[in-house]
């Protein structure tokens, strides 16, 4: 916790802080009311899935001119114009009477946040001081899991007093965002300066990859949990209505308990982050916290129908959100160990999307249960073994390779 003082008196790093807050403030509350809004005027069917799905396919083809405008104007100027520009759609989205037209905002709000995501995310090693890499990823991410605690609660209550107040009040958390964010330091290049074109990242992004396991490891474990998550919203939407019989807004408390754990565990981070990487190194307890993750999740396909399932759902989704939040903090501290700041932007540029992806085929995969194929709790079984098995061969992997150099040495 003492590391956790130092940070927050540092003006850049608490800037920072502060504008990741609004950001998953705005962004959790919308995400948690948008199901919400979809349902009611077009159905919890393939609407729903399609509305999940358009806010993340764009960034998927915007990332190589993402990582060169990032690059060339710098992160800061960025980031805080296209959080302004999405807290503009946002406010439009209630008053999108027609499915296609929503649709359209939808996809242009997925399109802007592919420049603030690896914007963001590369100005954490800019504002944190070496040597607290992981208290600061864990900082960082007690203010995503607030966004992921709050954000649902506030979407879900909001609501109540009609869709139109209720994004407006989104919207102005993601304009608060983008104020702090404008004066921050952009990240110092590694590339002397040069002009990087677009057509030239897809192969520097490869290179780095190529020459680094510990990379491509971790790109494995991110798509990995990606997916999981992105399964996860439509799953408890209708875990809600299907095995629980509550009211839609209802799901926003499931969503929340999530938060409420991962809060737990970027305290569990905070407190002890020197003691866990005596024993193990990031990438190792990244990828041992996953597991147990997706082990958690898996164990909600045991919960009882009815009134008291939800009171067991959100215990689970609380004790899953403490090793979550621990494997986030431990991912970004061995990226940071990797990799400079500017090479970070290129990083981020691309697994973003990459993510993204994963997340909409989490998200596509609900259409196994939408369609009638498979019964709910047959599909979340076939996710989460999908999701977290692939970590099972990147950990040995990480293992033999690790023995090897200790034989060499």
């Amino acid at each position: 916790m003492r590391d956790w003082k130092t940070l927050l008196a540092v003006p850049k790093f608490r800037a920072l802080w502060f504008a990741l807050i609004c950001a998953n403030l705005g962004a959790w509350g919308m995400m948690a009311a948008l199901p919400i809004l979809v349902s009611a005027r077009f159905g919890a069917g393939g609407a729903l899935v399609l509305s999940m799905t358009w806010r993340i396919l764009p960034k998927i083809l915007l990332a190589p001119l993402a990582g060169v405008l990032l690059r060339r104007f710098g992160a800061p100027i960025v980031v805080c114009l296209t959080l302004l520009g999405e807290s503009v759609l946002t406010v439009i989205l209630p008053w999108c009477e027609d499915f296609v037209l929503l649709q359209i905002v939808i996809a242009a709000i997925g399109a802007l946040d592919v420049f603030v995501l690896p914007g963001l995310l590369s100005l954490r090693g800019v504002v944190t001081p070496a040597g607290f890499e992981l208290a600061g990823n864990s900082l960082f991410s007690m203010a995503d899991r607030l966004g992921k605690t709050l954000g649902p609660i506030i979407g879900g209550l909001a609501v109540l007093s009609g869709f139109g107040p209720a994004f407006a009040c989104f919207a102005v958390a993601t304009c608060l965002a983008a104020l702090p964010v404008s004066g921050l330091p952009r990240p110092p290049s590694s590339n002397g300066g040069q002009a990087t074109r677009a057509l030239g990242m897809p192969r520097e992004f490869w290179r780095m990859l190529r020459g680094d396991r510990v990379l491509t490891g971790l790109l494995v474990c991110a798509v990995s949990y990606s997916v999981m998550m992105g399964g996860l919203r439509p799953f408890l939407f209708w875990a809600n209505r299907e095995w629980f019989g509550s009211a839609d807004a209802a799901w926003t408390g499931l969503m929340a308990a999530q938060g409420v754990g991962a809060i737990a565990g970027a305290l569990v981070a905070g407190m002890f982050n020197r003691a866990l990487l005596r024993h193990a190194s990031a990438y190792t307890l990244t990828m041992l916290t996953g597991l147990l993750e997706g082990a958690i999740d898996l164990l909600l396909l045991f919960c009882p129908w009815g009134p008291m399932g939800p009171l067991v759902a959100m215990g689970l989704l609380a004790l899953a959100g403490i090793p979550e939040v621990v494997s986030a903090a431990t991912w970004f501290t061995a990226m940071q160990q990797r990799l400079p700041a500017d090479r970070q932007i290129v990083f981020f540029a691309f697994t973003a999307p990459l993510w993204d992806c994963a997340f909409a085929i989490g998200v596509m995969s609900a259409g196994f249960h939408a369609s009638g194929t498979l019964a709910l709790g047959s599909w979340w079984t076939m996710l989460t073994l999908t999701a977290t098995l692939p970590i099972l061969p990147v950990l040995f992997w990480d293992r033999r390779r690790r023995s090897g150099a200790m034989k060499e040495a």
